[in-house]
């Protein structure tokens, strides 16, 4: 009855305080607001009174947050354990744990890359290994996000681990002290053809801009930068004030980068602080739908300053500036609203989804803008569009997928064959490139684990029999679709080799990151781009590159 009698005090208090807010200011939003918080008074009071069991008020208010913040944008989120570490690791790039990345493979929490200089890496955990146990709990059935808790912690503190490694009659059991992880915001840098520098570029945390400035010096001791390609491909984003620390790498101190504004929020303008490290290098900038804030902020602003050519496909579409804020002073709790919109220095928000009007999305998922934009235009009076992400000024669609390597991906036979490999080869000798031979062990190894795949278009027949069926169409129908079916079938192995150089492809991936870390998958990843192919050209062809930015 006492536990009873604090929760409708608890919820009194909000309706009290709604209650008391002055009437003569916008008096028809605060009645809705009272009337709201009645609604939600009363209706708790008659669940607390009549409900058949016992209820535990947290989880009723928690769903009640939940709900009220649906109805907003997705990035407006509450915060509920761990607020502080997380928001730390998101906006430093560091974290205290072992440095290395897991997944779920064949079921099973699997290290699917030790990071360098890690203490992962230190105690010669090796991709491919399935953690079993952390410090005596038995991790089976755990998902990723629980596995990760209990592998980070406190800088010093000692974990103990116990591992199944492939071809080891007994499980491996170590333990490992945390150390401070720091996350790379720049995956790789290098010359990629003659003074053509590349950068790919990850993330935005508060020092990513000392990494691409680092890359850059230390490429400038190695050669003369000709040429530069940034890769924001799928790079989700991240701090606002990386975004502008980028730019300024680029473009002239006192430039407006972006400026923020909302309903609630006066406007603030962003600008270049520092002077330029590659003011005049020609610039290509790589984009895909995985590149998203931040890395639009960038795009976007260098396309309208005419300071880079923009190369891949249009970008995500997120124009939302979010900020965190305390919900309990006594906890961990916090609560991420989105409180502005951001606009690139043509005036052009880059927002897709109009979350203020049924979730609609503003122009749609083609290259070519939507009737619904707005023209803007260029420091050089390009026209650009807005409410769609960025649209490049050459488009270069991305690789597609065959089927077939798509269900060698789904299936982990990829990364289990590198895995298998490594074992076998701990050294890699010679030239690092998939040969024939390397191929064939490939295949041999799909066929002693069963691999299987549905030839593209059989599950189609398969649909369009039981239609015949179930209408109980003639013999003669079923057996023309029995007949395209085998013909399908009898086209399998061919299928397979038909996919042979896509297969290399992604299996030199999987082994580069095996022998040589998740900077060899970058390095080699490079290799027939067709997306970095074509930045390479426009950047050697100087009156392209003045044509595409209207440079007169």
């Amino acid at each position: 009855m006492k536990k009873r009698n604090l929760i409708l005090l608890f919820l009194s208090f909000f309706f009290l305080s709604a209650s008391a807010w002055p009437p003569e200011a916008e008096q028809d939003y605060y009645y809705k607001l009272k009337k709201s918080w009645q609604h939600m008074q009363n209706v708790f009071e008659q669940i607390n009174l009549h409900y058949v069991d016992e209820i535990d008020p947290y989880p009723l208010v928690k769903a009640g947050i939940d709900g009220m913040l649906e109805e907003l944008d997705p990035y407006t989120v509450f915060i509920e354990e761990d607020g502080e570490r997380r928001l730390k690791m998101i906006t430093t790039g560091k974290y205290g744990g072992l440095g290395m990345e897991i997944g779920m493979k064949n079921k099973k929490i699997t290290i699917v890359s030790p990071m360098d200089n890690s203490p992962a890496k230190r105690a010669g955990i090796q991709a491919g290994d399935i953690i079993v146990n952390i410090d005596g709990q038995n991790v089976e059935g755990y998902n990723i996000s629980k596995v990760s808790k209990l592998l980070r912690g406190e800088i010093g503190t000692t974990i103990d681990l116990e591992l199944y490694r492939e071809g080891y009659s007994e499980n491996l059991k170590m333990t490992l002290t945390r150390s401070e992880i720091l996350i790379e915001d720049v995956g790789y840098a290098g010359f990629i053809d003659p003074g053509v520098a590349y950068i790919s570029l990850n993330g935005f945390t508060d020092k990513a801009a000392r990494e691409v400035k680092r890359a850059i010096r230390e490429l400038k001791e190695k050669g003369t930068i000709k040429k530069v390609i940034l890769d924001l491909r799928g790079n989700p984003g991240g701090l606002l004030d990386a975004a502008v620390d980028i730019v300024s790498i680029f473009v002239p101190k006192g430039q407006t980068v972006v400026y923020t504004k909302g309903f609630r929020e006066n406007e603030v303008v962003f600008k270049t602080r520092n002077q330029p490290i590659l003011a005049d290098v020609p610039l290509a900038v790589l984009v895909d739908g995985g590149s998203a804030s931040a890395s639009e902020i960038v795009a976007g602003a260098l396309q309208d300053l005419d300071r880079a050519v923009i190369v891949g496909e249009r970008t995500f579409g997120k124009g939302l500036v979010q900020k965190v804020y305390n919900v309990d002073k006594n906890s961990d709790t916090k609560v991420k609203i989105t409180t502005a919109k951001y606009y690139i220095p043509s005036g052009r928000s880059i927002q897709k989804r109009d979350y203020s009007f049924k979730n609609e999305v503003v122009v749609g998922g083609t290259n070519q803008p939507d009737t619904l934009a707005d023209i803007y235009f260029t420091q050089n009076k390009r026209e650009v569009f807005d409410h769609g992400g960025v649209q490049p000024d050459l488009y270069v669609k991305g690789d597609s997928l065959d089927y077939v390597v798509i269900e060698l991906i789904r299936k982990n036979m990829l990364f289990n064959f590198a895995v298998h490999y490594h074992q076998i080869h701990p050294q890699w000798q010679g030239k690092f490139e998939i040969s024939n031979a390397i191929l064939a062990e490939f295949k041999t190894y799909l066929k002693e684990n069963n691999f299987d795949y549905s030839v593209e278009g059989s599950r189609e027949i398969n649909r369009l029999k039981k239609i015949v069926r179930r209408k109980a169409a003639n013999k003669e129908m079923l057996a023309l679709l029995g007949d395209l079916e085998q013909k399908l079938l009898s086209e399998k192995e061919n299928y397979l080799a038909s996919c042979d150089t896509q297969i290399k492809k992604f299996l030199k991936l999987e082994l580069a990151e095996k022998y040589f870390g998740r900077k060899g998958n970058y390095q080699y990843s490079i290799d027939d781009d067709a997306q970095v192919a074509s930045a390479i050209e426009v950047l050697k062809n100087q009156s392209q590159y003045n044509k595409i930015l209207a440079v007169k």
